[in-house]
C-alpha cells in the first residue's frame, strides 16, 4: 500500500508535506478529535506504519497542522505590523490576528468543535501561539500572566466577537488604555 510519491531521495520531506496537508483537510471538516490515522493512510495511499514512520503520530500531526496555521497567521500579521510601534503595533496585531484566525478553515473548525474548550485550551497552552503572541504584540515572553492574558483575550474575542468592527477597535482601546 504505497505510493509513487514515497520514492525518490526527498520522500520523507515530501511524505511529511503530503500527510501534513491531507491532514489539514481532515482536521478543517472533522475537527481535531474527528482527526483518524485510517482515513488519512487511505487518503495518502500508505499504511498507518508510513504515516507514523514520517510524522510520529496524531499529536504529532495536530501540532504540526497548528504550527504550519500558525505560521500562517503569523506571516499576515508580520505585514500588518511592520514598522508599527507601541500601542499602534499592539491594536495592528490584535485585530490583523482576529481576522485572520476567523478567515482561516482550521480555526474556523476549531471554534465550532463540541470540544472547543479543550482544543482552545491546546491552542492557548501552544508554545507557539505564545511564542508568536509575544513575538507579534511586542510582550515579554517571561511575563506569562500577559501573554497568556494577550492570548485569552484574543481567543474571546474570536469565539465570542464584537457585534461590529467598530465596537471591537473601541473594546480594543479602552483595554490598552
Amino acid at each position: 500500500m504505497t505510493s509513487d510519491w514515497l520514492i525518490g531521495n526527498d520522500r520523507s520531506d515530501r511524505a511529511r508535506e503530503r500527510l501534513y496537508s491531507l491532514a489539514t483537510e481532515l482536521i478543517a471538516r472533522n475537527g481535531v478529535d474527528g482527526l483518524d490515522i485510517d482515513e488519512l493512510a487511505r487518503r495518502a495511499h500508505c499504511s498507518r506504519a508510513t504515516i507514523y514512520r514520517h510524522t510520529g503520530g496524531k499529536r504529532q500531526i495536530v501540532e504540526a497542522v497548528l504550527t504550519r496555521t500558525s505560521a500562517q497567521i503569523v506571516g499576515t500579521v508580520r505585514s500588518a505590523i511592520d514598522g508599527a510601534t507601541g500601542r499602534k503595533r499592539t491594536e495592528l496585531a490584535i485585530l490583523t490576528a482576529l481576522e485572520a484566525i476567523r478567515g482561516d478553515p482550521i480555526t474556523r473548525r476549531l471554534l465550532r468543535s463540541p470540544t472547543v474548550v479543550d482544543e482552545m485550551r491546546a491552542v492557548t497552552g501552544s508554545a507557539v501561539v505564545r511564542g508568536a503572541a509575544s513575538d507579534l504584540m511586542g510582550l515579554d515572553s517571561d511575563d506569562d500572566a500577559t501573554v497568556s492574558f494577550a492570548v485569552r483575550s484574543v481567543v474571546a474575542l474570536v469565539v465570542w466577537p464584537a457585534d461590529d468592527e467598530q465596537q471591537q477597535v473601541r473594546m480594543l482601546i479602552g483595554a490598552l488604555g
